[in-house]
């Protein structure tokens, strides 16, 4: 009886360890598509090329938003829902003007972008 509760007990762990890593997981690598994405962004020329990599960044930044943060215990911090909600509002706004070519002004309402994700790192980093 008592091997069979402490290999039970085993078990949850390992399962609960194994989830909480594969979160933790899941999570950097939707921040590496945002990261190489963003960097591809600010590097091209090409109407495409930046649609598709907002397309891309706006997806991992979705995926992320599944995954709930705990950040600092500030009250008046936003939760990482509203930060991901400000993140992929902001991929919108930049890609409608990359849509009708106007790279430069997407790129400079992109710094919005960066300003969000530094936020994000400083509460939840």
């Amino acid at each position: 009886m008592i091997k069979k509760t402490l290999a039970t007990l085993m078990l949850v762990s390992v399962c609960s360890f194994s989830t909480i890593s594969f979160a933790g997981g899941a999570l950097e690598g939707h921040m590496e598509i945002l990261a190489k994405n963003f960097k591809t962004f600010n590097k091209t020329t090409n109407q495409n090329d930046a649609i598709k990599a907002l397309d891309n960044m706006r997806a991992a930044a979705v995926e992320a938003q599944k995954i709930k943060l705990k950040g600092q215990q500030d009250a008046k911090a936003p939760t990482s829902t509203q930060l991901y909600d400000q993140l992929i509002a902001e991929i919108d706004q930049t890609k409608a003007l990359a849509q009708v070519g106007k790279l430069a002004q997407a790129k400079e309402e992109a710094k919005k972008i960066a300003a969000i994700r530094d936020q994000g790192h400083k509460l939840y980093r």
